[in-house]
């Protein structure tokens, strides 16, 4: 497939949402991959932003060699549009992260102590104006790079395991959040879009599941959305580095992650 340039058209904004949460494992990039690829196969134009050191991601998109990485463009505080790679899906593009992107946000931190938490931001708001969406795969923590995504983001969507402590970590997170929003001249206008469960099975030990969902609904009424059932075969895909919703368009979880979308677009 021939590359084609990312788009530049200058029109609204786009709308940034960052996928957060405090624990690993919860579903974070796989949330981000879906969500991504399913707005892309409904004809928006959308940028993956890979922000988690893992790069889990980036490995599960492309197999391609890339010049530049996150890390890169955070520091240099341009290049967006010429880092970016195509993937499978000719409207979802991405900016892709390696191992440096720890020891360079390092380096800004230093470099911009008073305002590093904006990199991102600035970023995009300089390059990004062609896409309609732009998605954060943030880390599994609330430390400094999730900071600089969470400044960036208009949105920020939180997914769980259906377990107690995944539960109570979304605690934590809405105590950050809340102190982006209210600490001056950070983002006052990020929004909350809501939380839901991934690897849900509501036959695990009779009802645990159903349980913790039910726990969710009394704890942040309004703000629970579609749960995303377990499915192995989101792995196949991301293994052969191809969207779900190309290689196994048929899966439970893509079937969920449409519905998930549907509710996404109807609360942004």
């Amino acid at each position: 497939m021939k590359k084609k340039n990312p788009p530049v058209k200058e029109k609204q904004p786009p709308v940034i949402i960052a996928v957060v949460g405090r624990k690993g494992g919860v579903g974070k990039t796989t949330t981000s991959l879906n969500l991504s690829g399913e707005l892309a196969s409904r004809g928006y134009q959308v940028l993956l932003v890979d922000l988690d050191v893992q790069g889990d991601a980036t490995s599960a998109l492309t197999r391609e060699e890339y010049p530049t990485s996150t890390g890169q463009v955070l520091l240099a505080g341009s290049g967006l549009l010429d880092a970016l790679v195509q993937t499978k899906l000719p409207t979802l593009w991405l900016l892709p992260t390696d191992d440096d992107l720890k020891p360079r946000s390092k380096e800004l931190i230093a470099h911009r102590p008073d305002d590093f938490r904006f990199a991102l931001r600035d970023v995009l708001a300089a390059e990004a104006g062609g896409f309609d969406f732009v998605i954060i795969d943030c880390p599994p923590s609330l430390e400094d790079i999730t900071l600089i995504g969470l400044c960036a983001a208009t949105h920020y969507l939180a997914p769980a395991l259906p377990s107690y402590f995944s539960l109570k970590s979304l605690n934590k997170l809405a105590e950050l959040t809340t102190l982006i929003q209210q600490e001056p001249g950070m983002n006052p206008n990020l929004h909350f879009i809501g939380l839901f469960f991934t690897d849900f099975n509501p036959r695990v030990r009779n009802t645990l599941h159903a349980d913790i969902v039910a726990a969710a609904n009394h704890l942040f009424p309004g703000q629970v959305m579609a749960n995303v059932r377990t499915d192995k075969r989101l792995g196949d895909a991301q293994r052969d580095a191809v969207p779900a919703q190309l290689r196994t368009p048929e899966s439970n979880a893509v079937a969920d992650f449409q519905l998930l979308t549907d509710e996404v677009l109807s609360r942004l």
